[in-house]
């Protein structure tokens, strides 16, 4: 079965709305949901905000069900001036922004914090959101800081110049995919784009409109991996 994993409860509902039918089980607190998406059994979750909730989540559901890989949209702050709110970001990789680690032992963890999206689904999520979304294909950076001040972002361009948005879970469970040998692709819509300062579109209406976007794309997805 395909995982997908939601960031917030509007987009879980939003795929949910989408499947034909799906039965919901609470372990250890986390809520999954078994459905039915074009013909595919697929789990649904929703994450928890920031990387220690993300791991967590993803480790019980690994434990737990039998997947194959892993979707994870949501939200995510744009680092580059040209782009625009509701514009798309599919990961090639994904960094922890915010991981340092004082030793040159490369026997410990690598303090890049690198994690490689699987070719497969960034292909299919290339073909299935198409140009028409203003994409972005690349590096998503992933930290426990809402980011919003012109100095963060400078900190975080300054040591992965290749970041184009920033957000809170996606290393986290890239890092447990990798560890299940699992494959994995992020999709992130923008919330906002710093450099312009405040938002053209309210986050209420933002949020109706992304959740709407992500859910018809999953649906897509789990019928062509």
């Amino acid at each position: 079965m395909i995982a997908i994993i939601g960031a917030m409860e509007e987009e879980v509902k939003a795929i949910l709305d989408l499947t034909s039918n799906y039965e919901k089980k609470v372990i250890h607190n986390i809520d999954f949901y078994e459905a039915v998406l074009d013909d595919r059994k697929v789990i649904i979750m929703k994450s928890g905000i920031a990387k220690c909730a993300a791991a967590m989540s993803t480790t019980i559901l690994f434990e737990n069900f039998d997947i194959e890989g892993v979707i994870n949209i949501g939200t995510a702050g744009g680092l580059e001036e040209y782009m625009q709110v509701l514009d798309v970001v599919i990961s090639t990789s994904v960094c922890n922004y915010d991981l340092s680690i004082p030793t040159d032992d490369p026997s410990e963890v690598d303090p890049r914090g690198y994690f490689e999206a699987n070719d497969n689904y960034v292909r299919i999520a290339k073909e299935i959101i198409g140009d028409d979304n203003h994409v972005h294909v690349g590096l998503v950076a992933t930290g426990d800081t809402f980011v919003c001040e012109n100095e963060h972002i400078a900190r975080i361009k300054n040591k992965y110049s290749e970041a184009l948005c920033a957000e809170m879970e996606g290393s986290a469970i890239a890092q447990v995919c990798e560890h299940y040998n699992k494959p994995f692709v992020i999709i992130r819509s923008l919330s906002d784009v710093c450099a312009h300062g405040n938002s053209i579109i309210s986050f209420d209406e933002y949020v109706i409109k992304a959740s709407e976007r992500s859910a018809k794309w999953c649906k897509q997805f789990v019928a062509k991996v």
